[in-house]
C-alpha cells in the first residue's frame, strides 16, 4: 500500500500546476493508473496467432483500426536516455483536464511510444494515448502546443507478450532485438528499422506485467489485410439499413385493460341483440298466426 501511495504522489508531484480545477483530475487519474487492467485498451482485430514452442515461434499478428491518439514526440541525442517519462506527464496532464474543454478524460492503455533512429546520431521518439472511444469523433484540443491529435491510419503489427519490468531503454531493446530474431526470416516484410514500445500498467504494478515490442508489418500482405478489414467495414455499413428495413413493425397493441374493457362490451352488445332477437321471435309468429 505505501509504494502505491507513494508512486501516486510522486504522479502528483510532477503534475502539479496552479489551476486548482485540474488538481482532482490528477488525483482521479493518479488512482486510475493503480488498476490499469480495467482501462479501455486501443481495439485490434487478431489476425493469426503463431505458437511454435519447439522451433521458439510465439507472436501475434493484429490489425489496428484507423484511430485519434494523443501525442508528444521529442528527438534527442543518442547518448541520452528516452524521455518517455516526462512525455507521458503531458500526456497525463492533457488526458486529466489540461485541455480545451477542462474535461477530463478516462486513461487508456497502452502507452505506445514509436522509436527510430536517425541520422545525425539522434533518436525520435513518438509517445500516444488513443482516446476513448466515445469521444474519438469529438476529442477537445491539447492546451499544451507540445500534445497533438494524429489520426492514424490502419496498422499491422507483429507483437508478442512478454512480462517484466520494463522502465529501462536497454529492456525494451533487448526484447526488440529478441523478438526481430525470431520474425525476420518468417517475415521479412516488415518495418525492422524502427519499433514501438507498448506497456500496459502502471509503475506500483509488480507481478504479471503487459509489456509488447511492435513491428509494422509492411508490403502487399499487409496491405491486403486492410484492404480486406476495409472491405468488411464496408459492408457492415451498407448492411445496417437493410437489416433496419427487415425488422418487423411492431403493432401498435391496446393496454391490456383496454383490451378487456373492448371485449366486455362487445359480449354485452351481442347479448342485447339476442334478447332483441328472442322478443321479436314470438311477436312475428303471433301476426302469421293472425294472418
Amino acid at each position: 500500500m505505501s509504494l502505491r501511495l507513494g508512486a501516486i504522489a510522486l504522479v502528483l508531484a510532477l503534475c502539479a500546476v496552479s489551476v486548482h480545477s485540474q488538481v482532482w483530475g490528477y488525483v482521479s487519474q493518479s488512482f486510475s493508473l493503480v488498476r490499469s487492467d480495467i482501462l479501455e485498451a486501443a481495439p485490434y482485430e487478431l489476425v493469426a496467432n503463431i505458437s511454435n514452442r519447439d522451433a521458439g515461434e510465439n507472436y501475434e499478428e493484429r490489425l489496428y483500426p484507423a484511430s485519434k491518439w494523443a501525442c508528444t514526440a521529442r528527438t534527442v541525442p543518442k547518448t541520452e536516455s528516452s524521455p518517455t517519462r516526462s512525455m507521458f506527464v503531458d500526456l497525463f496532464r492533457y488526458f486529466a483536464g489540461d485541455n480545451s474543454a477542462k474535461k477530463e478524460i478516462d486513461l487508456t492503455v497502452p502507452v505506445n511510444t514509436f522509436v527510430q533512429q536517425r541520422d545525425n546520431d539522434v533518436t525520435y521518439y513518438e509517445t500516444c494515448l488513443v482516446l476513448p472511444a466515445k469521444i474519438q469523433s469529438d476529442a477537445p484540443k491539447p492546451n499544451n502546443p507540445s500534445v497533438f491529435l494524429d489520426e492514424k491510419p490502419e496498422m499491422v503489427v507483429l507483437t508478442r507478450r512478454v512480462s517484466g519490468y520494463f522502465i529501462t531503454d536497454t529492456a525494451w531493446e533487448e526484447e526488440a532485438i529478441s523478438l526481430k530474431k525470431v520474425l525476420k526470416e518468417k517475415v521479412p516484410e516488415a518495418d525492422y528499422s524502427s519499433y514501438y514500445r507498448n506497456g500496459y500498467d502502471a509503475p506500483m504494478r509488480i507481478f504479471n506485467r503487459r509489456n509488447e515490442v511492435w513491428f509494422r508489418k509492411t508490403g502487399e500482405a499487409a496491405q491486403k489485410t486492410i484492404d480486406d478489414y476495409k472491405k468488411r467495414q464496408a459492408e457492415k455499413i451498407a448492411a445496417a439499413p437493410a437489416e433496419e428495413e427487415k425488422k418487423p413493425v411492431a403493432d401498435e397493441k391496446k393496454p391490456v385493460a383496454d383490451e378487456k374493457k373492448t371485449t366486455e362490451k362487445k359480449t354485452e352488445e351481442k347479448k342485447k341483440v339476442e334478447e332483441v332477437k328472442k322478443t321479436e321471435e314470438p311477436k312475428k309468429d303471433a301476426a302469421q298466426n293472425r294472418e
